[in-house]
């Protein structure tokens, strides 16, 4: 193969934002086996995200119908729909999926000791956040108690 068709191919990447968003107690939870899975519906009661050229609530009411794998318990597919709120008031929906694969207990693993990845898009028609709709994200996440947690980056 011509190595060559690869240049300037390399990832490269700068912080988006943090995130931490947390789930409604009453949230449906698990819907049971589907033909695709073990589906589960949590829905976001709050949250918050921060990152050098954003900042703001994520706004209750969107979801994760996540995919639990019936063969492999400790792996799962997230489906994720979102607003966010930023500071200055502009809406941003976001939409997300990726892979978790975590261990038996992951209340009390360290981040390190699973694999939780998601890859965001972002949509607006606020002018000043316009540059998000040409971004794709990916995001290393951490689960929470109640919710969980991301480190989303611009790849640019």
């Amino acid at each position: 193969m011509d190595k060559s068709i690869f240049e300037g191919l390399d990832l490269k990447y700068e912080l988006l934002c943090e995130a931490a968003i947390y789930v409604a107690p009453e949230s449906p939870g698990l819907i049971g086996a589907t033909p695709w899975g073990n589906r589960v519906v949590a829905y976001i009661s709050e949250g918050e995200f921060e990152g050098p050229r954003m900042k703001g609530r994520v706004m209750p009411g969107g979801g994760d119908w996540l995919v639990l794998d019936p063969d492999r318990p400790n792996a799962s597919k997230p489906d994720v729909r979102a607003v966010w709120e930023t500071h200055d008031g502009a809406k941003l929906y976001l939409a997300y999926s990726g892979r978790i694969i975590q261990p038996p207990d992951p209340a009390t693993a360290d981040p390190s000791e699973y694999y939780f990845r998601v890859a965001p898009t972002f949509e607006t028609s606020d002018s000043r956040y316009a540059w998000l709709n040409d971004v794709q994200a990916i995001g290393v996440g951490r689960l929470l108690g109640n919710g969980v947690a991301y480190r989303m980056y611009h790849i640019t």
